[in-house]
């Protein structure tokens, strides 16, 4: 059985489950029949297409789950299946960390399709930290290409792995450039919408090493993510004295970012129901500035008519290195995104009715933020929805055409996710 953490992949009834990839997977003949459906990849098991009723799963958690640090290069080699909790654990044994996202539960699914973390702003996109790739394309090809060693063709692939991998390889092995381990300091707590208001705007203007997350489910929580990698740095301590203001916040200190559990269970944010199934939207947009108290008065609308207690808004912060790191050298192409805002949607398994009106209030909420956040990030395909074509336009813009002739080169019996 798949155990995955997302209930809507668990709970799927799959045709068959493979653990391996090898050259049975690629043969014609498996493809050629009317009621194939392209293969499911899943790497850490967060997104509800890793398994699907009556499609064939690659789970690659068992077999590709080495992790390898290199104590004279601090590269670290890590399988397609390795879990970013289990690359943090093993990584801080170190001294040496890498910037994941808010949960520990991805896979290399995470890395592939860009990667926000708190840590993003100063060190990047998980993307922009990879040096080289093993795996292989949809047409049965094996890959291994370096970063800075490989002829134009080669560099237009490992561009398009980075940002948009699942649609035409299965990435078997990265190996990833690592960081210092840092001492954080989290500033968290509730806070009304004014207070919200103020906050996203001191936000626009932190130092690289300051981040802000917050969630709006039936109250808003917000982090306020901190590396203290200079203990002279009055940019910092300037900043985090602004906060000072804001009577509910707390400040928590951790040795390292390993050690913070982001929107933990005890805050009774939202519900993580086993009964439930879910839905998620992630958008871009640049630096709110003026458009702050509209945005607000906008959160506020859509929170009034959302249909659960499940359903909830929350945003992470980019900006700092994901506007200055490799410009065109990958297929996320929003670098000037300042937000990535999700929409998450929740429903009783089974109850359609509940589905259809969660989805229509993901669909409503994403049409009013749109003037905020024009584009997509794709850390989650929805080709089972009715948004998939319109997501992957905004997800790769102006290397859509690039993407799509990849693909028929590269996939033609249309093996992995369809475009």
């Amino acid at each position: 059985m798949l155990e995955v953490p997302n209930i809507n992949s668990k709970d799927a009834k799959l045709k068959k489950l493979i653990y391996d990839v090898d050259e049975s997977l690629f043969y014609e003949d498996s493809y050629s029949n009317e009621e194939f459906e392209h293969l499911c990849v899943c790497s850490g098991g967060t997104t509800s297409s890793c398994a699907k009723n009556g499609f064939t799963t690659l789970d690659l958690r068992k077999n590709y789950n080495k992790i390898h640090l290199d104590r004279k290069t601090n590269l670290v080699t890590i399988g397609g299946g390795v879990i970013m909790g289990d690359l943090l654990n093993h990584l801080q044994k170190h001294n040496r960390s890498f910037p994941i996202g808010l949960s520990k539960l991805p896979g290399a699914g995470y890395i592939l399709t860009g990667g926000v973390s708190p840590l993003s702003r100063a060190y990047g996109l998980a993307i922009d930290n990879i040096e080289s790739i093993k795996g292989f394309l949809g047409n049965g090809t094996f890959i291994s290409l370096k970063k800075n060693q490989i002829n134009p063709e080669k560099q237009l692939i490992l561009e398009a792995i980075k940002g948009a991998a699942p649609f035409f390889s299965i990435i078997t092995e990265i190996e990833l450039k690592t960081i210092q381990s840092n001492p954080i300091m989290v500033i968290e707590g509730f806070v009304n919408l004014n207070e919200l208001s103020e906050i996203i705007k001191l936000s626009e203007e932190f130092p690289e090493n300051i981040s802000l997350q917050w969630i709006y489910a039936q109250k808003i929580y917000i982090y306020i993510f901190a590396e203290l990698n200079n203990l002279e740095d009055k940019s910092t301590e300037e900043n985090l004295m602004l906060l000072e203001k804001f009577p509910a916040l707390e400040k928590q200190f951790y040795e390292n970012f390993n050690k913070i559990n982001f929107f933990p269970k005890e805050l009774n944010l939202y519900e993580l129901n086993a009964n439930n199934h879910s839905e998620v939207i992630s958008l871009l947009g640049e630096d709110l500035k003026n458009d702050i108290p509209i945005f607000i008065k906008c959160l506020s609308e859509i929170m009034e008519n959302k249909p659960n207690n499940s359903c909830y808004i929350a945003s992470q912060q980019l900006g700092g290195k994901t506007k200055k790191l490799n410009h065109g050298a990958s297929f996320f192409v929003h670098r000037k995104s300042t937000w990535k805002p999700w929409i998450y949607a929740s429903w009783k398994k089974n109850d359609l009715q509940e589905k259809e009106v969660a989805l229509e209030w993901i669909y409503k909420s994403w049409s009013k933020l749109k003037r905020f956040y024009p584009n997509i990030h794709l850390a989650q395909l929805h080709n089972h929805l009715n948004s998939h074509e319109e997501e992957i336009t905004l997800a790769f813009g102006n290397r859509m055409n690039e993407l799509k002739t990849l693909k028929n080169i590269f996939d033609p019996q249309g093996i992995l996710p369809p475009l």
